[in-house]
């Protein structure tokens, strides 16, 4: 009899182990399902949609206590099925919720159903990002380190006072290129370029995009453009924006403030790359002079650089980076990429010859590269600063390819 009871019992909580728990709230009923195999766009927290929209639905999977079936693939493919039931053409991810040991098993999420108005554009487009399959990447968990990055390049600005910068786009778009056939994985990494870096926009991404990661996680921020430091107070340095008023610095970005964005993710592992500046057919990066330069020895000098964190930046005070036609990027960009691309790799005996660049391999090839590639198109050698404040000669051996 106890065995009969036992088995029942089995039998009843097997039977009870149910896939996991999906509540939908309407808020704009009676749409119309879309058609099987509709594409359906899937956006992390603080992601920028990029077009007008309306939210039709509010959308909740959770754990039952006893849910199976529950990982990031089974829960994103449940949130694009219902989105497509319900009529939208995107779910928009507000909240969530990794498994972990003490708690829930399952991935929970929170996310709004949205539906695009195609009646009205904004003037530019982002596209959405990042998924577009049906089958989301898994994210990594427990303690695995992942890469995030946020790519910002600006060749053109509203302010007509701001000169266009033939190849700052191209600096940011190349990066990221590189950084996915590297298998850093395309929803990891926000670029932003031209009218898609607003001071918004940035500020989204920094602030509530990268709340994704942890502090073990490699963070690495590339920005490619204008840079000016305050007329009225030098010390403080900004990063021209796309909708930057150049006659209000405070219209743009400040660097202190990136650092301080970063620092309040408790990162531990950070690459700031900046190729700040320039214009014409041998453009010099800003005729306001730029400087991002004093502001890093400044953190240099007052041994103010967070612990673990790594800055390349394009040029010296008293030098200002440079694009020309030859490289099709600022000197800067152009040697970072040659660099990853394989000729740092065991460049000087700094690292072995081993199919990997580290951050010390990339650090000795550009510190000799960007001089020699500037002497020689420019007739004028152009140096690259170059900065960590760690003791650990391990912060050199961080790599940027995930493969």
């Amino acid at each position: 009899m106890l065995r009969t009871i036992i088995l029942l019992y089995l039998t009843a909580l097997i039977c009870a182990c149910t896939g996991p728990r999906v509540s939908y709230h309407p808020i704009v009923p009676g749409k119309a399902a879309l058609p099987a195999g509709t594409q359906v766009d899937l956006y992390l927290p603080g992601s920028v949609v990029g077009r007008d929209y309306s939210v039709i639905g509010l959308l909740s999977i959770g754990d039952t206590g006893l849910s199976i079936n529950c990982d990031w693939n089974d829960v994103i493919v449940i949130a694009k099925q219902k989105a497509q039931e319900a009529g939208a053409q995107g779910v928009l991810l507000t909240e969530i919720r990794e498994p972990d040991f003490f708690g829930s098993t399952c991935y929970r999420i929170k996310a709004e159903l949205i539906a695009y108005d195609t009646a009205i554009s904004h003037p530019f487009t982002v596209e959405p990002r990042p998924e577009i399959s049906l089958v989301a990447e898994p994210l990594q968990m427990f303690g695995n380190t992942e890469r995030w990055a946020v790519i910002v390049g600006i060749s053109t600005y509203a302010d007509s006072a701001l000169p266009a910068l033939p190849f700052a786009d191209d600096d940011a778009s190349m990066l990221s290129r590189w950084l996915i056939d590297a298998d850093w994985s395309p929803s990891h990494i926000r670029t932003l370029l031209n009218a898609e870096a607003t001071e918004r926009n940035i500020r989204i991404a920094l602030e509530s995009w990268l709340t994704k990661s942890r502090p073990n996680d490699i963070l690495l921020v590339f920005w490619s453009g204008h840079g000016f430091p305050d007329p009225e107070d030098p010390e403080k340095v900004y990063f021209a924006c796309y909708d930057t008023d150049s006659s209000i610095p405070a219209t743009g970005f400040r660097m202190d403030r990136v650092v301080q964005i970063l620092e309040e993710r408790n990162a531990r592992n950070v690459i700031i790359l900046a190729d700040t500046c320039h214009a014409g057919k041998l453009v010099t990066r800003g005729d306001r002079g730029l400087s991002v330069i004093p502001k890093v020895r400044r953190m240099q000098e007052d041994d103010t650089i967070p612990k673990g964190w790594v800055f390349m930046v394009s040029a010296d005070t008293d030098r200002r980076a440079v694009e020309h036609s030859s490289w099709r990027n600022g000197a800067f960009t152009y040697c970072i990429l040659q660099g990853l691309r394989g000729r740092a790799d065991g460049f000087q005996s700094a690292g072995r010859k081993d199919g990997t660049v580290t951050l010390g391999e990339l650090r000795a090839y550009l510190s000799t590269a960007m001089p020699h590639e500037t002497q020689k198109v420019l007739g004028v050698a152009k140096h690259p600063l170059i900065t960590t404040s760690t003791g650990n000669p391990d912060i050199w051996n961080l790599t940027l390819q995930a493969k």
